[in-house]
């Protein structure tokens, strides 16, 4: 029998096409695996056996109505300089393989500088230079391998898919309930006396079950067949076995004239499966972490109406509604600059950090982050959590990889291999017994031990818990970070804007006379900046009613250091003695000096600690403690009486000597979590194992971060941590329940007390009960 073709697996006919000693049906195939093979991409096969798609042999200019600019602008997600930005939908995504080879795009195609799989969606985020290669040629490109974008109506191509499946289980579900109903004579010995009629009742169960045979249960055959072929196991395997034994016993029973057989046990095994798979999908969609956790994600933005600033869910924002955004902030939403200038960085979305000079009337897309002084923009169009969720996943990480569930996968490894030989000796054993019995019992032990309730319990266990600390106030980026906070030894915190608050400081003013325009020109300054010291002047000048919008030219904001600018002209800086070129009086005292119109002075303050800091602290004793500050230590008595002893307490920490003392603990060893105001502390926060962006009254997000926590919730970080560690609780007893039914479920099995049609009945419901247990014991924690 001739070898089917190398890359996608259909059938070769005629002499086929051969490259390196494989056998390709088409020229296409040996292209795409030529392809491949020449940019070192050759592991795509090892993921999956005939892992590729056919190419496509469509026209060139089948993409050709890409060129017409309109319609290309639907698909566009942002187009800056020479860089564009798409989501597509490729369908024929379908495996581990596909990903492997999408997501190295950039290594076969020119021009195209990164590609994202969403693999439940099937959907590729694609950059490319729009000078190199034009959205219509990136289509033709990515038919020709195999995986041909659809521009269509996306769910009319789903409800496609879904309408193939309902046919399935139609036809299956047809085939059991005629069968059985032909079946009730033979049931009621009237085929003993009457064996011309139980023969043509057969020849019809026969001929009914072959559209089940190579229609419904068809996919089950093929990723057996690929996993087989590729040396491999997966839970089709078995399955598959199954389906054969039975219906091969059944073929037999009705050709020697004994009747039906086990078919009515065969089309109803059919029958359960796909409705368990029904089932299962429908159970899985219903449970949308991403959009049930992005509606706790504390995304706001400052929004300003009739000159008054109000904060407001991104939500809130509607078309022609005026943001302010300040240095260093995330633009929520496409947008229209209103200011004279502005400079963005468009790295959380290109991953390029050079900024772009923008003017005003210039369109803004969402995901650029504000470098310079504070500016309005328009909202172009409304935007939503998940908008900015899926773009922070995207963003690439440098953290260790914890291995993943790795009990249940290392158990779910080697459970069919287990199985396959309990079915063997079980057949062995009711040889001796009574072999009319043998497929009937091999079969059951095949369905009836499924690990799809181990391998799903991790997965739903952690998307669970995410869920529920989004709701209690701690918004994760992904799953894997539940896994590191569950490793880790040593808590670092920020001290400004983390343990104490920046609306809390109380503020007060030393130095020369400032006139009310000269106070407002610090504000104005101060405003532009997210620092939390920054955040206090402002609010220190609000309360003496002192507000006034200023163009400011020649902003900059030195990290740890402090920010200037000019306004009518006249330079203002505010910040460190170093950075103003003030006289510093007391070296210990937490202030910021200015320089304004030759007038100098300082903001003195004076911290106050967040709500219950210190019953945070020491119910996390547990942990090695650390506070770093970038302040002079006037506050070390204060921090000193909330922590637990043996802390670490080091002051005058810049942004950098920050990064280094949490690279030295990982050095250690020390499996380190970060917790500090977002931006100041980026460097820091996406240096250890889990970084903590605190979120309080301006839009905070840092993309380096892991978690984004409110401010008012972190006080019961111990408790976000314990439900974190909850986690394992769950997946303990979620292992003892998938064990347990596998273990009792054989023993039925192998003794011959259960039939085929139950195993297949109880094989989805013991997945689907997993889900509950997981489900359940996470809702307690609500």
């Amino acid at each position: 029998m001739k070898e089917p073709c190398f890359h996608c697996g259909d059938e070769v006919i005629g002499k086929g096409y051969f490259l390196d000693e494989k056998i390709f049906c088409c020229n296409g195939c040996r292209s795409v695996y030529q392809l491949l093979k020449d940019n070192n991409l050759g592991d795509f096969y090892t993921f999956e056996t005939n892992a590729g798609v056919k190419p496509s042999k469509e026209s060139e200019h089948k993409y050709a109505f890409l060129d017409v600019d309109s319609i290309r602008q639907k698909f566009i997600d942002f187009e800056e300089g020479e860089l564009t930005r798409v989501t597509l939908f490729l369908p024929e995504i379908h495996c581990s393989s596909c990903i492997y080879l999408l997501e190295n795009l950039p290594k076969i195609q020119e021009g195209v500088t990164g590609c994202h799989i969403n693999f439940s969606k099937r959907e590729a985020v694609i950059s490319f230079y729009h000078q190199q290669l034009s959205l219509s040629q990136l289509a033709l490109f990515l038919s020709k391998i195999g995986y041909p974008p659809n521009f269509g109506n996306r769910d009319q191509s789903e409800k496609k898919i879904d309408k193939i499946f309902m046919y399935k289980m139609g036809i299956a579900a047809f085939a059991f309930g005629s069968i059985m109903l032909w079946s009730v004579p033979d049931y009621a010995g009237v085929g003993d006396t009457n064996p011309q009629f139980r023969t043509f009742t057969s020849y019809l169960s026969l001929a009914v079950s072959i559209p089940v045979l190579l229609f419904s249960a068809k996919d089950y055959f093929i990723s057996a067949y690929k996993a087989l072929r590729y040396k491999s196991l997966n839970l089709d395997v078995p399955i598959t076995l199954g389906i054969i034994a039975l219906y091969l016993q059944s073929v037999y029973s009705i050709l020697i004239g004994d009747g039906a057989g086990y078919m009515d046990s065969f089309a109803g095994f059919i029958f359960f499966l796909l409705i368990g798979k029904w089932f299962q999908n429908k159970t899985y969609k219903s449970m949308s972490f991403e959009r049930d956790y992005t509606a706790y994600f504390p995304v706001a933005i400052t929004k300003i109406n009739q000159g008054v600033e109000t904060i407001v869910e991104i939500e809130d924002l509607k078309v022609n509604d005026i943001m302010l955004i300040r240095n260093e902030e995330v633009v929520p939403c496409d947008s229209i600059l209103v200011s004279e200038t502005a400079k963005i960085d468009y790295s959380f979305v290109t991953g390029e950090s050079k900024p772009i000079y923008k003017k005003k009337g210039d369109f803004i897309y969402a995901g650029g982050r504000l470098v310079g002084q504070r500016v309005q923009m328009s909202v172009h169009k409304e935007s939503n959590r998940s908008h900015l969720t899926q773009m922070w996943n995207e963003v690439k990480s440098n953290k260790e990889t914890i291995t993943r569930f790795a009990f249940q996968d290392k158990v779910s490894q080697y459970f069919l291999v287990v199985i396959l030989i309990i079915a063997l000796l079980a057949s062995i054993a009711w040889a001796f017994i009574d072999p009319s019995r043998i497929t009937h019992i091999v079969v059951a032990i095949l369905i009836v031990a499924c690990p799809c309730a181990l391998a799903l319990s991790a997965p739903f266990t952690y998307g669970n818990i995410m869920r529920v600390l989004g709701r209690k106030g701690l918004f994760l980026k992904n799953t894997a970070v539940i896994e590191r906070i569950n490793t880790i030894t040593d808590v670092v915190f920020d001290k400004t804007g983390t343990l104490t608050s920046s609306s809390g400081l109380e503020v007060k003013y030393l130095g020369d006379s400032l006139s009310n325009e000269e106070k407002e020109w610090v504000c104005a300054i101060s405003n532009s900046s997210t620092h939390p010291l920054s955040r206090a002047i402002v609010s220190y000048f609000k309360d003496l009613g002192v507000f006034a919008e200023y163009e400011i030219s020649d902003f900059e904001e030195v990290s740890g250091k402090g920010v200037s600018g000019k306004i009518n002209g006249i330079s203002i800086q505010i910040g460190s003695a170093a950075f103003t070129g003030s006289q510093q009086a007391d070296a210990n005292e937490s202030a910021s000096y200015i320089q304004v119109n030759g007038k100098t002075g300082k903001f003195v303050f004076t911290s106050q600690l967040r709500k219950q800091m210190d019953e945070m602290m020491q119910s996390l004793n547990r942990y090695c403690m650390h506070v770093l500050s970038g302040d002079k230590d006037k506050d070390r008595e204060l921090m000193l009486n909330i922590l637990p002893q043996n802390s670490s307490l080091i002051f005058e920490q810049t942004p950098k000597d920050k990064l280094d003392y949490i690279l030295n603990l990982k050095a250690q060893g020390k499996y380190v979590m970060m917790i500090g105001d977002g931006l100041n502390d980026s460097g820091a926060l996406g240096a250890a194992h889990v970084g903590i962006a605190v979120s309080e009254d301006v839009f905070r997000f840092s993309p380096s971060s892991d978690a984004i926590i409110e401010a008012e919730k972190l006080w019961d970080l111990n408790g976000f941590m314990k439900i974190s560690a909850y986690s394992k609780t769950i997946l303990s007893a979620c292992l003892v329940f998938s064990l347990s039914y596998n273990v009792v479920g054989l023993s039925f099995a192998i003794s011959g007390n259960l039939t085929p049609l139950v195993a297949a009945i109880l094989m989805p419901i013991s997945s689907i009960t997993v889900v509950f247990i997981s489900s359940f014991m996470s809702y307690l924690k609500k």
